[in-house]
């Protein structure tokens, strides 16, 4: 069902009114009200289908002098790409031109302890959160302009435009963890404008998914973690309401089902009990993908005009990608993709490669390269 804050106070017409308002839930998913707005999705009733038929053009370039291990995201705007990695040492932001040439490598404070990235574009800044609380503004060349520390706790900013802004806390433990009990607030950082999400679950932890939300020219969709419904927020009204609610049948672990101890949680990641986590959660061409973990690894996609699902194991040509977050990002009509060099190499190496691009940069590239390639894919 899905869930909100009034629901243990109504009955069940005053909970169909509530619907019909188009007000804030949140939860898991149920055969929902065809009057309610929300879509229902049978997720164990799917189209297998090849990437390949997804895939209208592909085009590929090496990044120069990469540091970071792994790729949390990636933003493409104007003529650059802004990437956060992780390695060791933490989160660093490094900043790509179109070609591939390294521009700048930033060195973020709080490495270990950050949260997330995004562009600003009204002000023409990227924003690096941290310690769920800080705000580290750049100029978009990469140079520190100011830190800020806010009254509430954040962890993912979601710009809206006219200097507003959707932040999402992060879940972190009570009493500090959420936004005035919810998870989720529209504000200008003078003052919270509205909340969305009620808290839900009896533990909390300190998280900010990889890919929380994606966006096309409207709207925002918002896949929080552990929660099995896909929410939309509207630009122009400025509401969240949900969208889809994902039906797994059970195999979804939602916060309803959180463990008490570690040691629960490590055998539900270790014999794959539940569909634990999402990622590569984007936007294109009116379409959303993201990954399953757990006990479905396979990626979805959701047809935002008629609604249907689809799913694959494998990328362009069988690619089957080591990391587990291999879609890090989307500019509304293309998917972006990182692989290693060496792994593109050992996967073609029985298998004919048909896209262009990829044959002229491997065809350059050695056997033990271990380079990152950005890979540029055009959903049809």
């Amino acid at each position: 069902m899905v869930y909100s804050q009034k629901t243990s106070n109504m009955n069940k017409k005053t909970f169909i009114i509530f619907f019909l308002l188009s007000l804030f839930i949140v939860g898991k998913s149920v055969p929902t009200n065809e009057n309610s707005g929300i879509i229902r999705i049978d997720m164990n009733k799917y189209q297998r289908i090849s990437f390949d038929s997804l895939v209208e053009d592909l085009s590929c370039i090496k990044l120069k002098n990469s540091s970071f291990k792994y790729c949390i995201n990636l933003i493409p705007y104007k003529n650059n790409f802004y990437i956060m990695g992780a390695s060791i040492a933490g989160r660093n932001v490094s900043i790509y031109d179109k070609s591939g040439k390294s521009i700048k490598e930033i060195t973020l404070p709080d490495a270990i302890l950050v949260n997330s990235m995004c562009i600003v574009p009204e002000l023409e800044e990227l924003w690096v959160t941290s310690r769920f609380k800080v705000i580290n503004k750049y100029k978009l060349n990469g140079t520190l302009s100011k830190r800020v520390s806010l009254p509430f706790p954040c962890a993912t900013v979601m710009p809206l435009g006219r200097q507003e802004f959707l932040i999402y806390s992060g879940g972190a433990n009570a009493p500090k963890g959420n936004i005035q009990g919810h998870f989720m607030a529209l504000t200008d950082f003078k003052s919270i404008q509205k909340l969305f999400l009620p808290k839900i679950g009896h533990r909390e932890f300190p998280f900010a998914p990889y890919n929380l939300y994606t966006k096309d020219a409207d709207r925002l969709y918002i896949f929080p973690d552990n929660i099995d419904t896909i929410y939309s927020c509207n630009f122009r009204k400025r509401e969240v309401s949900p969208l889809y609610a994902l039906d797994f049948h059970g195999d979804f672990l939602t916060k309803e089902k959180q463990p008490n101890g570690d040691r629960e949680m490590n055998d539900i990641i270790v014999n794959r009990k539940y569909i634990y986590n999402q990622y590569s959660f984007y936007q294109a061409s009116n379409k959303l993908f993201f990954k399953l973990t757990g006990k479905r690894e396979d990626f979805c996609m959701i047809n935002l005009k008629n609604h249907s699902l689809c799913s694959f194991d494998r990328l362009f040509n069988d690619f089957k990608p080591n990391d587990i977050n291999p879609i890090v990002g989307s500019d509304g009509r293309n998917l972006y993709v990182l692989a290693r060099t060496k792994d593109l190499l050992e996967h073609y190496q029985n298998i004919k490669c048909t896209y262009p691009s990829i044959r002229k940069l491997l065809s350059s590239s050695s056997k033990d390269e271990d380079s990152w390639i950005l890979i540029s894919i055009k959903i049809k």
